[in-house]
C-alpha cells in the first residue's frame, strides 16, 4: 500500500518500458507496459495519444499490469490506408500479449473505443472507467459542433493554426489558467496536428452504434467527468452514469476535458479506488 501511495501522490517509482509494437491488420500499433497483475489498457482521445496518461501510468503500474498505446492514426502507431474498427485493433493488441481480461480506461473518443469493445466482446472486459466520455452515435450540440470544424478549417492553412484553434476550444476552459497543463496539452496534439488534415476519420463504426445499447454494458463501470468540461460533454457523461446499468458517477470540481493531465491526482485516486472494489 505504502508503494501505491507514493505513486500516487508523486508520480513517480514505476516506469513504462520503452516503446514496443504489436501487428494489426494494416499496420502496427505503438505501446508501451508496466507493472504486473490484473490488467489495464489505457485508451486516449481524438488527436491526443498515449502520452495522456503519463501521470497514470505510475500510479497504476504499482498494483496492475498497466498497458497504453496509440490509437491509429495518432502517435507513433501507423497510419491506416483505409477505414478500421478500433476493436479489431484492441482485440488484437490483448490477443497478442496474452491478456484474457483487461480493465479498459478510455479518456475521451477512447472512452468511446472502450464501450464499443464492451458491447462486442463483453468476456474480455473485466471493467470500465470512462472518463469525460464519447459514446459512438451521439452528435455535438450544434455550437460546438461548429467550434470543432474551425479547426479542421484551420487545418488547411498550417497544423499550427489547427493546433491554435485546438487549444482555444471550450474543452480547455479551466486548464488555460494553468499554464503548465495548457503546455502539455499543446505538446501532445503538436505531434498529433498533421491528423487535422485527415480527408476523413478512418474508423469504421460498430453498427448498431452504442448510443443506443448502454443497457446491455454489464461490466462495472465508472464514469469521470469535470464541472468545467463542455456543457455538451458533461450531459454525455451524464447520460452515460444514467444508461449504464450501476454506473459509478464521479464529478471533479474545476476540471476541464484534461482530466489525466491536469487533475491527475483525482482521476488517480477515484481509478484506483474503483479498481480495487472489483
Amino acid at each position: 500500500m505504502a508503494r501505491i501511495a507514493l505513486a500516487l501522490i508523486l508520480g513517480l517509482a514505476v516506469q513504462a518500458d520503452s516503446t514496443r509494437r504489436v501487428p494489426v491488420a494494416g499496420g502496427a500499433l505503438a505501446y508501451d507496459e508496466a507493472g504486473r497483475g490484473p490488467a489495464v489498457i489505457l485508451l486516449h482521445g481524438a488527436f491526443l495519444d498515449r502520452g495522456t496518461w503519463d501521470h497514470q501510468m505510475p500510479a497504476l503500474a504499482a498494483r496492475y499490469r498497466t498497458v497504453r498505446y496509440d490509437i491509429r492514426p495518432f502517435g507513433e502507431s501507423t497510419v491506416p490506408d483505409k477505414p478500421y474498427k478500433t476493436t479489431d485493433d484492441l482485440l488484437a493488441l490483448l490477443d497478442a500479449l496474452k491478456i484474457e481480461r483487461a480493465h479498459l480506461v478510455g479518456h475521451s473518443f477512447g472512452g468511446g473505443v472502450a464501450i464499443d469493445f464492451a458491447l462486442e466482446h463483453p468476456s474480455r472486459v473485466a471493467s470500465l472507467a470512462l472518463v469525460n466520455s464519447g459514446v459512438t452515435g451521439a452528435s455535438m450540440p450544434a455550437d460546438e459542433q461548429q467550434q470543432a470544424m474551425q479547426v479542421f478549417i484551420s487545418a488547411k492553412e498550417s497544423e499550427a493554426k489547427a493546433v491554435d484553434a485546438w487549444l482555444a476550444l471550450g474543452l480547455w476552459s479551466a486548464s488555460r489558467a494553468r499554464p503548465e497543463v495548457m503546455k502539455s496539452v499543446e505538446r501532445i496534439t503538436a505531434r498529433n496536428a498533421a491528423r487535422f488534415r485527415m480527408a476523413a476519420p478512418p474508423f469504421a463504426p460498430i453498427t448498431p452504434p452504442a448510443l443506443g445499447r448502454l443497457g446491455e454494458i454489464r461490466s462495472p463501470t465508472l464514469v469521470v467527468t469535470g464541472d468545467r468540461d463542455t456543457p455538451g460533454n458533461r450531459a454525455g457523461s451524464e447520460s452515460l452514469a444514467k444508461s449504464i446499468p450501476g454506473a459509478r458517477f464521479v464529478v471533479i470540481p474545476g476540471a476541464d476535458h484534461a482530466i489525466p493531465i491536469g487533475w491527475a491526482k483525482e482521476l488517480n485516486e477515484a481509478v484506483v479506488t474503483f479498481l480495487g472494489s472489483q
